[in-house]
């Protein structure tokens, strides 16, 4: 087999497969959920992973999914040890599933909606009767980007068409390649744009921030290794694989999780019905 359809293969295994199933023999698996392409996912997270399983003295092994839901049903099934995942999709883990909290990325999360700069999209009010790509249905850029067209009186899916990316890494592209007039992306994943999706795309609109994401770990590790994990995320940053990774990752580091920030993402976990109380 060529070595390209080998990898391809294998990045599809990674998310395609239940993270029990694959990784039988891992001690614990750490859980990323799928806003990136599983490509991205294993290049940002592994100095991470191997971190961890370094600090722990057991193997870790790294797993995502192939969408949003299927990493929710796989989170709320105990696939994963660990997670790192979106604000509300964490919050959900904590009340529905039981999950305890770790740690949240020093960056918050803020949302930009872009458009072709040759094209006739100059703000949210332009979108009446066009489509804005989206990485998910169930992110929390779909409800911030929902909100800010509701005070120009529209509304995704019934006056603005929704075209589901799959992952935020394609949203760019699927703007530029006319396949969306308009999409929404986190400025993570903008402000490190290649200098092509740049130079065609503008800014028109930018959100409020909001918390960051979140690293939680299923009950069943134990309060020891809960601590001496949270213990290890706060130290991370210290380490030269931390800087290396934040300095990619853009998300500055790693801090304490608190209530305050988990009543602030309340309201966007209504999007997952009663599941969410």
């Amino acid at each position: 087999m060529p070595l390209r359809a080998f990898i391809v293969l294998c990045l599809g295994t990674f998310c395609a497969l239940p993270a029990r199933a694959a990784h039988a023999d891992a001690d614990l698996v750490f859980g990323v959920y799928p806003y990136l392409s599983p490509s991205q996912i294993v290049s940002q997270f592994a100095p991470l992973n191997d971190y961890l399983s370094k600090r722990l003295g057991r193997s870790v092994a790294l797993r995502s999914a192939p969408d949003f839901q299927k990493f929710i049903e796989r989170t709320r099934a105990g696939e994963y040890d660990i997670i790192f995942t979106a604000p509300h999709m964490g919050r959900l883990a904590e009340k529905r599933d039981g999950y305890r909290r770790l740690a949240q990325t020093v960056y918050q999360i803020v949302v930009v909606a872009l458009a072709r700069k040759d094209g006739p999209v100059r703000s949210l009010a332009d979108l009446k009767g066009r489509s804005l790509a989206v990485g998910a249905r169930l992110s929390m850029s779909y409800q911030i980007v929902d909100e800010a067209l509701g005070r120009h009186g529209l509304a995704l899916e019934r006056d603005v068409r929704f075209i589901d990316t799959a992952s935020f890494s394609n949203v760019a592209e699927a703007v530029i390649r006319g396949e969306a007039d308009a999409g929404a992306t986190g400025t993570l994943l903008w402000d490190s744009a290649p200098a092509g999706q740049r130079a065609a795309l503008s800014e028109i609109f930018r959100s409020p921030a909001v918390p960051g994401f979140l690293l939680l770990a299923h009950p069943r590790i134990g309060q020891d290794t809960l601590a001496r994990i949270e213990q290890a995320l706060l130290e991370f940053g210290d380490t030269t694989a931390g800087r290396v990774y934040f300095e990619k990752s853009r998300q500055v580091g790693f801090r304490s999780l608190d209530e305050a920030t988990m009543k602030r993402i309340d309201p966007y976990t209504a999007v997952f019905g009663a599941g969410a109380r």
